[in-house]
């Protein structure tokens, strides 16, 4: 079933609610089955335009009322895939909301005004790194405009049950941590049917970002034992232990389902190895900056907001070569400079 609005498909007794959205990925998918006598939601969607009103124009087209849905699982903080939680605790108040302790975490620090000014703190000292990574004084106070900006669009909400990696619902349902794309990002495995809801880890066409986040002090204090830098790893590790699951389908929040999940996921690995390879060869006796890097592997002609996501893809992928002894650095004129 579909309009010019949104779209519905019934996947395998699964619905998939299919909204445009005004970014790259053009859509993002939000899934609903039920499990035992329970209706689950997968992610809650975008809180702008019309957007909420073409979800509840898709939940009637399939005769379900807010009210009738028992629980709503949030695969990560992304503003496609979380800003319109409110908005559906308010109008079904006995809705359950599920979320990573790291989401939560993270969602509770970015929306407390009492935090502003960590966060701008946070977020200048986030610039003066990428400054000596090769952007301009300028780009840096826009980034900091950048991660200043995107919090003001959330909206906290206290989610009824926290979630942490190998927990397990309804005797089924397993929540699969899958740090990469966001930190606190979550895969939802149905143990009986294998079916997979990846959220934005694995997507059919397309890689998803693997960058570096700003975390506030206190939450690296608490998660000392992770490796906050080395993000590729951490999104590797997380591949595998996915593929070891053996998924028989994957629904994605964008894009198509994946029917060959680990054909799929073994080119997303071959992807990054290959990324790896050409990076090292860049830099092969020719110190750059992870800036420049960024450039002649992706290009000059980016607009500002890909160009940070560039530099934010190679610097992933240099902090994965240095934390293996693979890179040196040297810094000349205030710039940290890569090289083989």
């Amino acid at each position: 079933m579909s309009s010019s609005k949104f779209e519905v498909n019934e996947i395998e007794g699964i619905y998939q609610i299919k909204i445009d959205v005004p970014f790259p990925v053009k859509f993002v998918c939000l899934y609903l089955f039920n499990i035992e006598d329970k209706k689950v939601l997968i992610d809650s969607g975008l809180n702008m335009g019309n957007w909420k009103k073409k979800l509840f124009s898709a939940f009637k087209e399939i005769n379900i009322s807010i009210q009738d849905i028992d629980y709503c699982i949030i695969s990560h903080l992304h503003l496609d895939h979380i800003s319109l939680v409110p908005i559906l605790k308010q109008k079904n108040p006995k809705l359950k909301i599920l979320m990573h302790d790291i989401t939560h975490e993270l969602l509770k620090w970015e929306t407390n005004d009492a935090n502003l000014k960590e966060l701008e703190q946070e977020a200048r000292a986030t610039a003066n790194q990428l400054i000596k990574y090769g952007i301009s004084e300028e780009q840096g106070n826009r980034i900091v405009q950048f991660f200043t900006y995107w919090s003001k669009f959330l909206q906290y909400q206290k989610p009824d049950i926290i979630v942490h990696d190998g927990d397990i619902l309804f005797d089924n349902l397993e929540i699969i941590w899958t740090p990469g794309h966001s930190f606190g990002h979550i895969c939802i495995f149905d143990k009986k049917k294998k079916y997979l809801f990846s959220g934005d880890h694995i997507l059919s066409r397309i890689t998803p970002h693997i960058g570096n986040f700003i975390i506030p002090t206190d939450m690296a204090e608490k998660y000392k034992d992770h490796d906050f830098n080395n993000i590729l790893k951490h999104y590797l590790t997380s591949l595998d232990k996915i593929d070891s699951l053996d998924p028989n389908i994957i629904f994605p929040a964008h894009q198509e389902i994946i029917y060959n999940p680990h054909e799929r996921i073994l080119e997303i690995k071959k992807h990054h190895i290959n990324r790896l390879k050409e990076i090292s060869s860049v830099i092969k006796d020719n110190p750059l900056t992870a800036y420049r890097i960024s450039q002649i592997h992706f290009g000059e002609d980016l607009d500002e907001m890909n160009s940070y996501m560039a530099l934010s893809e190679v610097l992933g992928h240099l902090f994965y070569l240095e934390a293996q002894n693979k890179v040196k650095t040297i810094e000349k004129n205030g710039k940290l400079l890569y090289y083989i």
